[in-house]
């Protein structure tokens, strides 16, 4: 305490509801308050599909194996960078990326979180494979003016 003000202060390191009481001594009288500071975890992203599914390589319309991801502290998420077809969405704290590409390419995508607290993104890449073609281009005859013979 100084000047009669009490300040409190720092940089939290867990999570929860913390109350606290502030004590006066010395005067006249027992004088006490009490409040909470409670602090919100950091906002958390994990794959829980299987392992390697956020780097998948398909054909072109092919579907892919869906994606998952488990969030914590966020209260929504937004899904960029997928190749069309593909979409993600996030409900009851889940993101799934999921579709049949209909467009050839890499693509990266960012999964990023929205509301709680930080600043939370992760990455995949989904590599679609265009279909082999094959053209085929008419073979000519050698030309030869009537009346003319090639010799072999």
């Amino acid at each position: 305490m100084a000047a009669n003000v009490v300040t409190i202060s720092g940089t939290p390191t867990a999570a929860g509801p913390f109350t606290y009481t502030v004590t006066l001594t010395g005067g006249c009288g027992v004088i006490t308050t009490t409040g909470t500071i409670t602090v919100t975890p950091n906002n958390t992203v994990t794959l829980t599909s299987a392992a390697g599914t956020n780097a998948q390589t398909r054909c072109i319309n092919t579907a892919i194996t869906n994606i998952t991801y488990t969030t914590t502290g966020a209260t929504g998420a937004t899904v960029t960078g997928l190749p069309a077809g593909v979409t993600g969405l996030w409900a009851a704290n889940v993101v799934t990326i999921s579709g049949t590409p209909t467009a050839a390419g890499p693509f990266t995508y960012t999964v990023t979180l929205t509301g709680g607290c930080g600043v939370i993104t992760t990455t995949g890449t989904i590599t679609v494979t265009p279909n082999n073609t094959v053209t085929l281009t008419p073979q000519q005859e050698p030309m030869h003016k009537p009346g003319v013979s090639i010799q072999q």
